[in-house]
């Protein structure tokens, strides 16, 4: 089945997720190169989980919305992008991870341009904000190009593998 495509840009899309992105999505978030950056380092994700995720939980609306970001030229899952969750006072909290073969190539930039226009233009939110922990330089660079901004430091505040605890920035636009 084709994706459907709710923003294309140059070199990838944002599509909604269907039950075909769970096994990719499961391998890619259980990848612990992936992993150790999001918010629950030692969570090992089930491919029910993933499946129940896409079907239940993925897009409630009103609450949170993900895509798949897809590559133009052959529709493959290559990541995810989402709002999660958003509130009634127009701010949502953006998230994403990559394959990691396709790690700085712009991509990630790409649909974080594609998802700040769909949140500002189609939400109508007003602010976005995110985490980013500081042993991870390339999460801060995309979210700088997008015009994100540091707007705080905690100190020693989360566990990455690897690393220990790590300083992490929030960002806000």
């Amino acid at each position: 089945m084709d994706p459907v495509i709710i923003k294309k840009g140059k070199r990838i899309s944002l599509a909604v997720l269907t039950r075909e992105d769970a096994p990719i999505l499961y391998r890619i978030i259980n990848d612990q190169e992936v992993h150790r950056m999001l918010s629950s380092p030692g969570k090992i994700y089930s491919l029910v989980e993933e499946y129940e995720w896409i079907d239940n939980m993925a897009n409630v609306y009103g609450e949170n919305v993900n895509f798949s970001i897809k590559l133009n030229e052959n529709n493959e899952t290559i990541g995810i992008i989402g709002i999660n969750p958003m509130d009634r006072d127009g701010r949502g909290h953006v998230g994403y991870y990559l394959h990691r073969e396709h790690w700085n190539r712009g991509f990630m930039k790409e649909a974080l341009s594609l998802m700040i226009d769909f949140a500002f233009t189609t939400l109508n939110l007003r602010k976005l904000y995110t985490q980013v922990y500081a042993v991870n330089p390339a999460s801060s660079k995309v979210l700088e190009s997008n015009g994100f901004r540091k707007c705080a430091t905690m100190e020693k505040d989360h566990y990455v593998p690897g690393h220990g605890y790590v300083d992490s920035y929030m960002y806000e636009l």
